[in-house]
């Protein structure tokens, strides 16, 4: 992932949530696993994310990730407001086109 790319994952209270990231703050390898962290936006809420895969078999595994801390409750970021926003009304119109396709 990258800077303002949006993704899906589920919460630890198994909620479907749409976030954005803001920005990857770290890179770690050591001896077995290869660690991305974010810090993320969604829900009105800044967050770090994780993604992490193995090094030694990561062409058939796919990178495991999890829900780090919150960093910040009650953020309000206007730009992040409006990607999540534009990307749900993109995704509304493609549902709509699927449905009267059928």
């Amino acid at each position: 992932m990258k800077k303002n790319d949006i993704f899906a994952f589920t919460a630890p209270n198994g909620v479907e949530v749409t976030a954005v990231v803001i920005e990857l703050i770290a890179y770690e390898v050591n001896y077995k696993w290869a660690i991305k962290r974010f810090v993320c936006y969604a829900q009105n809420r800044i967050f770090t994310y994780e993604e992490s895969h193995c090094i030694w078999d990561f062409m058939n595994e796919e990178p495991k990730s999890k829900y780090g801390k919150v960093l910040v409750d009650y953020a309000i970021l206007p730009e992040y407001d409006t990607i999540l926003e534009d990307y749900q009304h993109q995704q509304d119109m493609a549902n709509d086109y699927a449905d009267k396709t059928l």
